[in-house]
């Protein structure tokens, strides 16, 4: 049982040391890579075409393609984050559900029947007369 455990544990480190130069190899990759300000000049100009368009969805991802070109790029995360907030909204005008599952969101009244009318405010009970002459017009509750 102990000669199990014990090979078991050897597998577990070789694969641990076989597999991490790998990550560190791919981390500096990303590290060396260059970003490309023209693909994010070309990607930024092609999304704000979409957004005038109206075609929020078609932005995001314009200017997705934008912040891989070059991440560091401010202007890119500002308009990524505006298609992200607009394309939401428009798959929410879409489908009403996303918001707020199972419930109607206008109300439905039988055929030929009008809709009830709210109740009237309870009317407001008689204060006790005063006779010193003070009345208390408004009452603000503090």
């Amino acid at each position: 049982m102990k000669s199990k455990w014990s090979i078991l544990a050897a597998m577990v480190f070789l694969l641990t040391i076989i597999f991490s130069p790998l990550t560190y190899v791919t981390a500096q990759d990303a590290s060396i890579r260059q970003p490309d300000k023209a693909l994010c000049a070309r990607m930024l100009r092609f999304g704000q075409e979409a957004y005038g368009r109206g075609k929020y969805l078609d932005a995001k991802e314009y200017f997705r393609k934008a912040i891989i070109a070059d991440p560091a790029s401010m202007k890119a995360w500002r308009y990524y984050d505006q298609a992200v907030i607009f394309g939401l909204a428009e798959k929410v005008e879409k489908n009403a559900n996303l918001v707020l599952p199972d419930v109607s969101t206008r109300q439905e009244t039988k055929t030929g029947l009008s809709p009830a009318a709210p109740p009237a405010p309870p009317k407001p009970a008689k204060s006790q007369q005063n006779n010193s002459g003070f009345k208390i017009l408004d009452d603000e509750g503090c």
